[in-house]
């Protein structure tokens, strides 16, 4: 029986290293001994990384979530894979190329790119705290065209997928740790949820929630070794995408020059009337009813000066004057 037991244990061991893997692999792994241990025959479901079903509401909601997490953390790693073989074959490099090698490539190209007139930066949302994922290029300068305004789209979507996959495994660890937690609970309660089920019941959800345990920091190392590879991905194409240094801003045009109103038209109207001139007004008048200034009547003339008076002529003396 000793002997079972550790064959059993080494099929545990070998199932919860490979629980990640897909099920159709963890099937083909699933060789369970014939004996039965305390009462429950084989390996457990959750050590296969198959779904288990207890019976209960409140502990089949747990495995459910812990069966979801496995499959989505057992595709994570190929997802990151695929974000840079995708890219680095629109950019029409080498499939298979690292983070690093990536960045690199992809920096000569829009450095290429500068060169000839087009500046490019990209930013990355979500890597920093708890915001939303995103990524948004912008790009000044000469426009693109083809392969080259191709690869800037190809840069920036890549660059989104992997700051959302990061996300998604920090959600991913953060419901681990949530688990892990309902785990320990669950357990406590074996007794009192399952005491219809009898000791092989019992004994049978137990074995899942132990299995269920190991596996949890497996899947957590999983869920880390995948983000912190999205992250350097995503961070990567970001610094590749940093050639706009406001070199490439349009100059500011100029205001258009304002244009003085056009003149009033000042053909008569049918009445004589200049337009502009309300009714009413006389030519000459000022608006709001004011007259001009009466001429003042010229001056008089001072009256000429009369021409003295002719001195009658001097009498010629008499004989008897002297």
């Amino acid at each position: 029986m000793s002997l079972t037991i550790m064959r059993y244990r080494n099929t545990v061991t070998l199932a919860l290293g490979r629980a990640l893997a897909p099920l159709a692999l963890l099937t083909a792994l699933g060789a369970a001994p014939a004996c039965t241990i305390l009462g429950s025959p084989g390996p457990s479901a959750v050590s296969q990384g198959q779904k288990y079903q207890s019976g209960d509401p409140t502990f089949d909601e747990m495995f459910t979530n812990l069966y979801d997490l496995q499959i989505d953390l057992a595709k994570a790693p190929s997802s990151e894979k695929s974000i840079r073989e995708e890219l680095a074959k629109k950019a029409k490099l080498d499939e298979g190329t690292s983070a690093t090698m990536l960045g690199k490539k992809l920096g000569k190209r829009t450095e290429d790119l500068a060169a000839a007139g087009t500046g490019v930066k990209l930013e990355v949302k979500g890597l920093d705290g708890d915001e939303d994922a995103g990524a948004t290029m912008t790009v000044k300068g000469k426009e693109l065209e083809g392969d080259d305004k191709a690869l800037v789209s190809a840069m920036e979507e890549a660059a989104k997928s992997a700051a959302k996959l990061f996300v998604r495994m920090r959600k991913s660890k953060k419901i681990l740790e949530q688990l892990s937690g309902q785990v320990m609970a669950l357990e406590a309660n074996v007794d009192n949820a399952f005491r219809k089920g009898g000791p092989k019941k019992k004994s049978e959800v137990r074995k899942n929630l132990e299995d269920a345990k190991k596996l949890i920091p497996l899947m957590q190392a999983r869920a880390e070794e995948v983000g912190e590879a999205a992250r350097v991905t995503a961070k990567k194409i970001s610094e590749a995408a940093q050639t706009d240094d406001g070199k490439f801003d349009a100059p500011a045009e100029p205001p258009p020059p304002v244009e003085p109103p056009p003149p009033e038209p000042t053909e008569p109207d049918k009445k004589g009337e200049k337009k502009g001139e309300k009714k009413g007004e006389k030519k000459g008048e000022k608006k709001g009813g004011e007259k001009p200034p009466a001429e003042k009547p010229p001056a008089e003339k001072p009256p000429a000066e009369k021409p003295p008076a002719e001195k009658p002529p001097a009498k010629p003396p008499s004989d008897f004057e002297p």
